[in-house]
């Protein structure tokens, strides 16, 4: 398997979103992370930084509260 260490959070989530189909709350997004990379990301934190990007506008978008999306679908 592929080193997961060195992926930010943030990578982590995008690569969660991509192989989904569509907006994953967060806490969907907290239990693939866990499953798929072994790292038990902080909630709070993670929204925060997910919150973050999505104000930023370029990567993420928010479709309900704590339900987070890519702006781009692969």
């Amino acid at each position: 398997t592929p080193d997961h260490k060195g992926k930010s959070n943030i990578a982590i989530v995008e690569d969660v979103l991509k192989t989904g189909d569509g907006p994953l709350h967060i806490q969907d997004i907290l239990t693939e992370a866990q499953q798929r990379f072994g790292r038990k990301l902080s909630r709070e934190s993670l929204v925060s930084a997910l919150t973050k990007k999505v104000l930023d506008g370029h990567t993420f978008t928010r479709t309900a509260p704590n339900t987070f999306d890519l702006l781009q679908r692969p």
